[in-house]
């Protein structure tokens, strides 16, 4: 699209378009350590870069993420110097995050390597996976995978968890349940169990190519919810973050396999699923105090132009969202220092062929939770969903960073 055909921005906002590549997992795919595990909506690192170029922080300077993700601020604020921590409610993510900070020994992981394949050997599966685990393995790929998982039970940590990881991203490339948007669809494949033990050598050559013989400085990453984030120490300079967008993916759902494969219990994903940000429509209001909380102009018109035939479910869940991110952004104020800045990327979003502008609402949500709208970087144009695309048709969303200050009262 050339610059004389873009649409004209609202105040503030202004086209990045050099940054499209950042906004997605692209460029982190070959970035030692971040390239371990990634989500469809991570971000590069690259783009801390950019923020840190734009608002710059001292080399004493402290980082938040509050939706940790795939740990990509923390781990980038640490490989630049900074003191960084993250939280986040997602078994997988905290996982993930947790496995690329930690501190290794390469000699130890190496020998724990070859161990593993020395020793393992097909186990059959026993009855303990669910239904959903044998519909994406075969038998056959089940008791290689259950093998290799029998050896590295065996492990001492952090080891244990390193080669979980690389199981993990092996699974990944054999599984018959693809994610797709907010679900997964089910795919047929041969069965590949002939393979998984190349793979498996293959995908710990390349995480044990990434670690380096230094120890990383130590980093918090909590399980606690953004909106009341608890065990968070001292304050911070800078939040680089990107809160789930309201798009109705369930990540309980669309990596249900990968969070039933690290063994966490159905009942467990459950809570997370119920106990998530509510950008997706089984997500549950939180206990807690929203009197302070007034919805702003932008919501409350945009809720007017729904149509009369939207899922009813798309309101609450436009409600919810941005509810919960004023929580979020009240919650934080008191982990921030005076003019920290907060960086969040955000996607906008189509529902029933409505645009909602999630950049400039949450500007709004931000100016009510005591903060000063900056500035808004678009840094790049998208499609809509397939089912929202063939019924209205293509209309660009934005793909922003909204830039908030902590507003100074005293």
């Amino acid at each position: 699209m050339r610059a004389n055909d873009l649409p004209v921005l609202p105040e503030g906002f202004a086209y990045r378009l050099d940054l499209r590549q950042h906004v997605t997992p692209r460029l982190l795919r070959d970035q030692p350590i971040h390239r371990w595990f990634w989500f469809p909506h991570s971000f590069s690192p690259q783009l801390i870069d950019e923020i840190l170029r734009a608002f710059p922080i001292s080399s004493a300077g402290r980082i938040l993420d509050p939706f940790v993700g795939a740990g990509t601020t923390v781990l980038r604020a640490l490989e630049l110097g900074y003191a960084a921590d993250g939280n986040d409610l997602s078994p997988l993510s905290l996982f993930v995050s947790r496995v690329k900070l930690a501190s290794y020994d390469r000699a130890m992981l190496e020998a724990s390597l070859e161990a593993v394949l020395e020793r393992y050997r097909p186990i059959r599966d026993d009855g303990e996976h669910t239904e959903r685990i044998r519909q994406a393995f075969t038998p056959e790929e089940l008791a290689h995978l259950n093998g290799l998982r029998h050896q590295i039970d065996a492990l001492p940590q952090p080891a244990a968890d390193f080669f979980r990881l690389v199981l993990l991203r092996v699974q990944q490339s054999l599984s018959r349940a693809r994610p797709d948007g907010g679900w997964f669809r089910w795919v047929e494949r041969e069965d590949q169990s002939q393979f998984i033990r190349e793979r498996f050598l293959q995908q710990a050559r390349l995480h044990l190519a990434d670690v380096a013989s230094a120890a990383r400085p130590p980093a918090q990453i909590l399980c606690s919810d953004a909106r009341q984030p608890d065990g968070l120490q001292g304050q911070y300079d800078l939040i680089i973050t990107s809160p789930p967008y309201p798009n109705r993916h369930d990540y309980s759902r669309v990596f249900h396999i990968e969070l039933l494969s690290l063994g966490i219990p159905e009942n467990e994903i459950k809570n997370f699923r119920y106990g998530s940000i509510r950008s997706h429509v089984e997500a549950k209001e939180p206990p807690l105090n929203t009197n302070d909380y007034t919805p702003p102009p932008g919501l409350l018109a945009l809720l007017d132009r729904l149509p009369a035939d939207a899922d009813p479910r798309v309101r609450p869940l436009l409600s919810g969202y941005f509810e919960d991110m004023y929580l979020t952004l009240r919650s934080l104020r008191q982990h921030l220092k005076p003019e920290a800045i907060c960086a969040f990327v955000v996607g906008n979003v189509r529902h029933a062929g409505l645009m909602v502008p999630v950049d400039e609402i949450l500007a709004e949500v931000g100016q009510n939770a005591g903060y000063n709208f900056i500035a808004t970087w678009v840094a790049r144009l998208r499609g809509n969903s397939a089912q929202q695309m063939g019924r209205f048709g293509i209309e660009p969303a934005r793909e922003s960073i909204v830039f908030l200050r902590m507003a100074n009262n005293g």
